[in-house]
């Protein structure tokens, strides 16, 4: 599998707009930017950042990598909504991550690569970069701070 291929797997899976209902009201999530990246563990799990009011990154890993996903909300989404929509994202996006990882499992041989850029926002462009550059490095990507 080329990365021309991964590219043409998230332009297809991922680069679209989710439409969902949150406490009554529409809400339109578009995924403005998909990285992938080799990971140590090939274990589940998923973490979810919030970047503004209206940005988010959703990590997914398994099976030895983990893909961020660059979420655009079209308007603001409040604290209380966003277990909400972790649930619906998930739900709704883990099939296409899990072809993804599939597809890349097969002969993937680099480190990090950004799959889609569509108009990420500066805050989820600086993210990205930041993690591509991290990952390409063998840096640990999630900064620890330790207690005082």
């Amino acid at each position: 599998m080329s990365l021309e291929e991964l590219y043409a797997i998230a332009q297809r899976e991922l680069a679209k707009d989710l439409v969902f209902e949150i406490d009554g009201e529409p809400v339109t999530v578009s995924i403005r930017g998909v990285l992938i990246a080799r990971a140590d563990s090939k274990t589940y799990n998923f973490s979810f950042f919030e970047l503004s009011e209206s940005d988010f990154v959703l990590a997914v890993q398994m099976r030895g990598f983990v893909v961020y996903l660059g979420l655009e909300a079209d308007e603001e989404v409040e604290e209380e909504a966003l277990p909400e929509m972790l649930n619906i994202l998930l739900s709704g996006l883990t099939p296409a991550i899990a072809t993804l990882i599939t597809a890349a499992e097969k002969s993937y041989g680099g480190k990090a690569d950004i799959l889609l850029d569509d108009e990420m926002g500066p805050s989820l462009k600086e993210f990205f970069y930041d993690l591509l550059m991290k990952h390409r490095k063998g840096k640990d990507p999630y900064e620890q701070t330790e207690l005082a």
